[in-house]
């Protein structure tokens, strides 16, 4: 191994026996001590909802309407979700296993790493690392993006002269970051049980708003539902190309599936908890997803003006109900249940962060664990100042461009980590076979890693699509681009400093944190 090679500082501590011994000072105790310090606050149902808050789907099939819309229309966005949450609960149940066995805050790359064969661990862990923490950091900006956004829509609604500007934008996102920071840093004790709150809240407003609908909306026929309709222009080169171009607006929703992984270190009895809360949590955002979907695709006004307002599902909902008032109340529903997922994903990211940092591929300055907060406070804080950076992206009309172009990198990253470690589980699986895990799938396992390493794949061929095949710099789909600079600048840093400097994860944290996985 690398780490044998590599000339390390070493310090002399006391051995069981009393004795002293040479260790690396990446091996010493109380350097251990300072990276692993938090506290296990979350019990399973506090995780699962910390987890069902993270996809929040159901909100999100209604602020994601429109590009499903124009690329397959209510038929696509209806069995486009169907086909996603198959793929992403592939996906989950594939790698639930190594959640189990190893329900540490780098997840896949840390997964990599202790089952990629000798020759390539090193190197595909280090791209999975750096793909996993940018998809984070990149997604957490989308995600406070399109919360503001649906907050400056709603207010409107009610106050049709209101312009929501970038600058305003970009104040709002730094003041949600600012929130979720105190939360993070100095009220992380209560965060588990705000998450708990905020999931039965969600569930209420679910109920909410399809009963709204469902009493006050005047129906389509059921047929409607069937309707295909491509208006991007794709209809033009090949409706195969639009509806599966549709598809990505669901794709978005389940990207980052593993993030309740990233919470393993601060969750009581993780290898149950982390495997059953990711599966369970993206199945009953499905149900609600797909019911919620029925529902506005039933009670959706004339097609042609629903696609040509300014916000497609503010316009449904107000034209269906005839009540600015009730549209309101639902639109503070939604909110709240995307604060929600802001609030999981900003806590996921930034033990992400902290993870990546620990292990050297950030600087080690932000693995730090607070001994007084008993949280990674560098980690949070330097989350919070990277994605207000992002933010500010905001500030001029064709900064919108250059977010988008940001933003759009977190589906191809993540996809990307995830097809490095599903091909190195399935190659295990038909090799040696894993470990026993407390939480497994059984005999499934092959035939879902197959399956979902093929979904994974399908998925990254579609990812780069533009929207529509007439492209200029406003209408163009920068993730392929943005992607692909990205990973050349990862492989740049391997060759011109990693591959010979750096000696991977931390093992003797991974020791630690395995042997305390079930404190409670």
């Amino acid at each position: 191994m690398l780490d044998d090679k590599i000339e390390m500082s070493t310090v002399k501590v006391a051995s069981d026996d009393g004795r002293l011994k040479t260790v690396t000072a990446r091996e010493d105790p109380s350097f251990v001590e300072t990276q692993t310090r938090t506290r296990r606050l979350f019990s399973l149902p506090q995780i699962f909802f910390f987890s069902l808050m993270y996809f929040s789907t159901w909100p999100g099939m209604g602020n994601n309407m429109y590009f499903a819309l124009i690329n397959g229309g209510p038929a696509a966005y209806f069995f486009n979700l169907i086909i996603v949450l198959i793929g992403a609960l592939s996906q989950a149940l594939s790698l639930g296993e190594l959640a189990s066995l190893m329900p540490v805050a780098g997840a896949q790359y840390y997964w990599t790493y202790h089952f990629a064969p000798a020759k390539y661990k090193l190197f595909l862990s280090w791209l999975s690392g750096w793909a996993t923490w940018l998809g984070y950091i990149c997604g957490l900006a989308g995600v406070l993006n399109s919360l503001v956004l649906l907050v400056q829509n709603t207010v409107q609604v009610n106050f049709p002269d209101y312009e929501g500007l970038g600058w305003q934008t970009t104040v709002l996102i730094i003041a949600s970051l600012a929130l979720m920071t105190i939360l993070n840093v100095w009220l992380f004790r209560i965060v588990p049980w705000l998450e708990f709150w905020i999931g039965i809240l969600n569930i209420f407003f679910f109920f909410t708003t399809i009963i709204t609908l469902w009493v006050m909306a005047p129906r389509n026929s059921a047929d409607f539902m069937l309707t295909k309709v491509i208006i991007s222009g794709w209809e033009n080169q090949s409706e195969f190309v639009g509806w599966n171009v549709g598809m990505l607006t669901q794709v978005f929703m389940y990207v980052g599936f593993e993030a309740v992984v990233h919470m393993g270190e601060e969750t009581k009895n993780p290898r149950r908890a982390a495997p059953i809360a990711m599966v369970w949590s993206i199945a009953a955002n499905g149900v609600m997803g797909l019911i919620v979907t029925a529902t506005y695709i039933i009670c959706m006004p004339g097609f042609d003006e629903t696609i040509a307002s300014r916000y497609p599902f503010l316009y449904l909902m107000e034209n269906a109900t005839g009540s600015k008032t009730v549209t309101t109340v639902v639109a503070v529903g939604v909110c709240i249940a995307q604060a929600g997922c802001a609030m999981s994903f900003y806590s996921s990211v930034s033990r992400m962060t902290w993870a990546w940092a620990r292990d050297g591929g950030l600087p080690s300055y932000f693995g730090h664990v607070s001994g007084s907060r008993r949280v990674p406070v560098r980690a949070v804080v330097l989350t919070c100042v990277l994605i207000a950076i992002l933010g500010l992206l905001n500030l001029n009309s064709d900064a919108f461009i250059a977010l988008g172009a940001v933003t759009s990198l977190s589906s191809m990253a993540l996809f990307f980590s995830y097809v490095i470690i599903l091909s190195i589980t399935l190659y295990l699986r038909l090799t040696t076979g894993l470990p026993k895990a407390e939480w497994s799938v059984g005999r499934a396992a092959i035939p879902l890693n197959i399956f979902a390493l093929v979904f994974t794949v399908y998925m990254m061929i579609w990812l780069p699509f533009p929207t529509s095949p007439s492209v200029d710099a406003k209408t163009m789909n920068w993730c392929g681009p943005v992607f692909g600079l990205v990973m050349l600048g990862a492989l740049g840093s391997w060759f011109a400093w990693a591959k010979d400097n750096w000696p991977g994860p931390n093992l003797a944290i991974v020791d630690f944190i395995l042997r305390n996985a079930d404190g409670k």
